[in-house]
């Protein structure tokens, strides 16, 4: 009889039947009760658009998509023809390409202007919303620059005033911008990746169709399945902010259960729609984690490898190595994880949730090392520990701090495991 590979471990293991529990209904309450922003979550919810931006109070929508996919596919004349029946005229401003560049921001906020559009629909991934955000905060606070607004609080600081009404419909179920408070701009003149973080650009109204993510092909859906796991398990493992939002862990771990059992399904078979459901749900989760409960080490290198890199590729691949890390620190937490995913930890519960994750990864297809991603220049290594080198708050803010004397050091570890798949040398630091 052969050896069992990692698929065939995963697909035999209670993990592979998604021990945890954890079901769409039980979710889908959680998120009809979430005050920060009014989810209307359902098959078919695209067609009520119109309605809903009519409720915001838009008469004169500016429509923003990404590269044409919302076009060919059908989504995009579905939302126009709701908007139109609802009375609600429409401009189209389209191409916002991944990691939005601060120049297209400028140019949708010219069209917003040009347009005169009292209010903002999203039909995308999270760049397309990223992109709304930004342009809204500009042309709201009549700014002619939006770089004041980069980092934290600031947009709360310098503007009073209300943005304008934004709808953001998602078409993917990983990034989670339909409900959380962040925009992830690139600006090329400097060659690097800013981020906004304020509460001012949660979306107060968002649509949830999982209908919209059945035409994601299957290496699309593994990836923004794993932002999604990264978004639930850093915020689950962050523990400095636990006392920000207690109920926080709680939609952690309901959306880990649901990604646990069913991303496994929407890579195998897009057209499983109850698996769609339950990612759409859990990318929603995942955003209400990190609305008050900051990301950790996979998020910052991320932001370091923005040009060589998607960015759920690289919270992905280190997702599991920063684990082996925080084990130490937050072993009562691993031990849940583990349980979701019906590990047998034999008294090192870490060991087995790293080891856990990299079979979760192999199980669908997706690269556990940096070295398995075409393209990624190992000096890169070196860039990601000097980068952040510079960022003491996020070391000192994850679930286990890196001290400033240490960082190189334990960053070398944690990055280098990442570039071979050791973990052993993360696990002894």
């Amino acid at each position: 009889m052969h050896e069992l590979n990692a698929i065939e471990r995963y697909h035999l293991s209670e993990r592979g039947r998604g021990t945890g529990g954890s079901t769409t209904d039980k979710a889908l309450d959680i998120i009809k009760n979430w005050k920060l922003t009014r989810v209307s979550f359902e098959d078919g919810a695209l067609d009520k658009a119109g309605d809903v931006a009519k409720e915001m109070g838009m008469k004169n929508a500016l429509v923003a998509i990404g590269g044409g996919s919302a076009e060919k596919s059908g989504q995009l004349g579905r939302l126009q023809a709701s908007l139109s029946k609802a009375g609600v005229k429409q401009d189209l401003f389209g191409g916002v390409e991944p990691n939005p560049s601060v120049e297209t921001i400028y140019r949708m906020a010219l069209k917003l202007l040009h347009c005169k559009a009292d209010g903002i629909v999203g039909l995308g991934g999270g760049s397309v919303l990223d992109a709304c955000k930004a342009a809204n905060v500009m042309v709201s606070a009549q700014a002619d620059d939006i770089h004041p607004y980069f980092g934290v609080d600031n947009i709360k600081k310098a503007f009073k005033g209300q943005l304008l009404p934004f709808l953001p419909i998602p078409t993917t179920s990983g990034t989670s911008a339909e409900v959380t408070k962040y925009s992830n701009i690139t600006d090329h003149a400097l060659g690097v990746k800013k981020l906004i973080s304020d509460e001012t650009i949660i979306p107060k109204r968002a649509i949830v169709d999982p209908e919209l993510t059945r035409t994601c092909p299957p290496a699309l859906t593994r990836v923004v399945g794993l932002d999604t796991l990264t978004h639930l398990m850093e915020g689950y493992m962050n523990n400095v902010h636990d006392s920000v939002d207690p109920g926080a862990n709680a939609r952690a771990i309901e959306g880990m259960g649901l990604v646990f059992k069913y991303l496994p399904r929407a890579v195998k078979d897009g057209s499983d729609m109850a698996a769609r459901r339950a990612m759409s749900a859990a990318c929603v989760l995942g955003g209400t984690v990190i609305v008050y409960k900051s990301t950790g080490g996979p998020h910052m290198n991320s932001f370091s490898w923005f040009s060589v890199m998607d960015h759920g590729e690289a919270t992905a691949v280190m997702l599991p190595y920063y684990t082996a890390y925080y084990g130490k620190a937050i072993p009562e937490k691993l031990g849940q994880v583990a349980g979701l995913m019906g590990l047998e930890t034999r008294g090192d519960v870490t060991r087995a949730v790293v080891l856990g994750l990299i079979d979760f990864y192999k199980a669908i297809g997706q690269k556990t090392t940096l070295a398995q991603h075409e393209g990624f220049p190992k000096d890169f290594i070196e860039k990601a520990i000097a980068d952040a080198a510079q960022n003491q708050m996020k070391l000192d803010a994850m679930p286990r701090p890196v001290p400033a004397a240490r960082s190189k050091e334990i960053l070398r570890a944690i990055i280098g495991g990442a570039w071979t798949g050791d973990v052993d040398a993360i696990l002894a630091l």
